[in-house]
């Protein structure tokens, strides 16, 4: 027993420094220091090209963004995430390994077995990448639109978009269900696409990182990546916004105006929402009054409110489906209006 709780506090300091070491060291974090730091040099680029009357590092130092109650609630969620991943929902995460090894397995038991030569390990190397940095933001996008569509799942996902000032740590305002589902999603096609990958080609195969990131993803990220939860509103253009998310595009999607909502559920690409009919391209950032859910989002300046709230108003909303519906109350109302067609 008393292992037990050693174990669970040396878990819960590990994890409570884990976006210290995210922000360091870790290129898979959206609140990596370079991802930052490129941010917010392109953001200096765009504020001064476009002769904004306030100071530059007026805005970036701005109060509002950084200790605001919605700020600080970021910064509690962002160590509280990890914590609680390595702690008591620990059994609920799943490890892409042990998927990867089972479809190699499949695939050698099915006859199925290849070696590739040193020469074709290099191209296999790159298409494995390229595969699955696609996947995975595929699987993202369609995560977050179901967070969006399934009235249950809105209410966990309300926590990321009650924030109400956006800054490189919102990126990880999750509420821990949310992040679990979508991390177990991603995770099984992880191992999924490399077990397929090593069981046709070998285990010569290397997938290209840099800091620990998919080359891709890393790439996207230096770009400006960091701003797309930020005060600043940086659009690419419509030319370019066709096939990447933007800074602005993702600012939009949290805008709480009816015309902004469900859209822009992309993380990097922005196909998958031109395929859906969601995508909403970049406009002047007047379009943008405020972040949030509307009069519901001062709710969510409680930690109560974040952390317990989206279990009853789930469950009230699962109980309400097996109700009939009388004259007066009509059907079951949508968290949010239904995607676009």
């Amino acid at each position: 027993m008393l292992d037990w709780f050693n174990q669970t506090i040396l878990y819960a300091v590990v994890g409570a420094l884990q976006p210290v070491v995210d922000f360091f060291a870790d290129g898979n974090s959206r609140f990596y220091w370079l991802y930052c730091l490129t941010g917010i040099a392109i953001a200096a680029y765009g504020w001064h090209k476009h002769k904004q009357e306030r100071r530059f590092q007026d805005a970036l130092l701005d109060k509002e963004m950084w200790l605001s109650p919605s700020a600080r609630n970021d910064y509690v969620i962002v160590v509280l995430t990890p914590v609680l991943r390595l702690t008591v929902l620990s059994a609920l995460m799943i490890h892409w390994e042990p998927v990867s090894a089972w479809v190699v397995s499949a695939l050698h038991s099915a006859g199925v077995s290849g070696t590739a030569t040193d020469g074709a390990a290099i191209a296999l190397g790159i298409a494995l990448t390229l595969t699955l940095f696609v996947v995975d933001d595929l699987l993202k996008w369609f995560a977050h639109y179901m967070f969006h569509a399934i009235p249950e799942l809105w209410e966990f996902h309300k926590v990321h978009h009650s924030a109400e000032q956006l800054n490189f740590v919102t990126a990880d305002r999750h509420h821990p269900f949310e992040v679990i589902a979508t991390t177990a999603l991603t995770t099984f096609a992880y191992g999924l696409v490399n077990g397929l990958f090593i069981g046709l080609f070998g285990d010569k195969l290397t997938v290209s990182t840099i800091m620990g990131a998919n080359v891709f993803l890393f790439v996207f990220n230096i770009c400006g990546g960091a701003l797309r939860h930020s005060p600043f509103y940086i659009s690419f253009g419509p030319a370019i916004e066709k096939w990447i998310i933007s800074p602005a595009m993702h600012q939009i999607h949290h805008s709480d105006k009816v015309e902004h909502f469900d859209r822009n559920f992309g993380g990097s690409l922005a196909v998958w929402d031109r395929i859906a009919g969601s995508l909403h391209l970049a406009g002047d950032k007047s379009t943008i009054e405020r972040f949030g859910i509307g009069e519901e989002t001062r709710e969510f300046r409680s930690l109560s409110v974040i952390y317990f709230r989206p279990f009853t108003a789930a469950a009230r909303v699962l109980s309400s489906r097996f109700k009939t519906p009388d004259a007066t109350s009509g059907a079951m109302p949508a968290a949010m209006p239904a995607p676009a067609e």
